[in-house]
Parts: C-alpha cells; sequence; structure tokens
C-alpha cells in the first residue's frame, strides 16, 4: 500500500515536507488574487489527497497508524478548515460550496431549531395586507 512510504521517522518528515509543498503551492498561486478577490487554488482536502496520490481511506487509516502521524495530518486537516471557513466568510471562496465542504469532510452540521408547538397570531393590520 502507498501509505507505507510514510512509515518510520523518515516517512513521517516527508509526509510532513509533501504536505507543506501542497499549501506552498496553493499559496503561490494564491499571492496575486484575480480582480474580483477570489481565490484560485483554496486548500482542500481533496487537492491535499490529490497532491499526495492518496484515497481519503489511505489518509484516515494512515492517521490512525500511530500519534505522530495523526498529529501531521490532523494539523493539515485543521488547517484546511480554518483556511475555508476563514475565506468563506471574508468572501474569497463560495459560502454555499465552504458550507458543503465543511459538512462533507469536517462533520460540521446546520443547528436546526425544533419549532413544534410554535404559534403566530397576526395584526389585524397584517390580516387585511394578506387578503
Amino acid at each position: 500500500m502507498k501509505q507505507n512510504i510514510y512509515k518510520g521517522k523518515t516517512g513521517k518528515q516527508e509526509l510532513e515536507k509533501r504536505i507543506n509543498r501542497y499549501f506552498a503551492m496553493c499559496d503561490g498561486e494564491n499571492n496575486e488574487l484575480d480582480k474580483d478577490k477570489k481565490t484560485k487554488k483554496p486548500y482542500t482536502l481533496t487537492g491535499l489527497l490529490y497532491y499526495l496520490d492518496m484515497s481519503a481511506k489511505e489518509l484516515s487509516e494512515l492517521e490512525n497508524s500511530s500519534r505522530s502521524l495523526r498529529r501531521i495530518i490532523s494539523g493539515a486537516k485543521r488547517r484546511i478548515e480554518a483556511y475555508i471557513e476563514e475565506n468563506s466568510l471574508a468572501g474569497r471562496l463560495s459560502a454555499t460550496a465552504s458550507i458543503n465542504s465543511l459538512k462533507e469532510h469536517f462533520g460540521w452540521q446546520t443547528k436546526q431549531e425544533d419549532i413544534e408547538g410554535f404559534s403566530l397570531e397576526l395584526s389585524e393590520d397584517a390580516k387585511r395586507l394578506g387578503e
């Protein structure tokens, strides 16, 4: 399996180096934002997986294989998560795409309020306007 190249001390260093290169590559492409101030190459988990040439399942298995690899991989994931949230709030990433990514890859959820038993009474003026 490909992930075995990241085992051991030199493998961990190689993984960390490749992850840092992925972020540097994205940063290099984003140094000059286009006229709409949109990000050209956002950090994404899928992009990182592609760069590392592994599947999400392989990354998860690697992350769970040792404490030091977990630290490296979870750090990269937190960096991606923070990047997505911050850049969507700043308007440099699509809010819809960001929400979907955060839900799919980082376990974010939409809080749903319980509206059972909710009632609304309209004033007489509002009732007349509705007619």
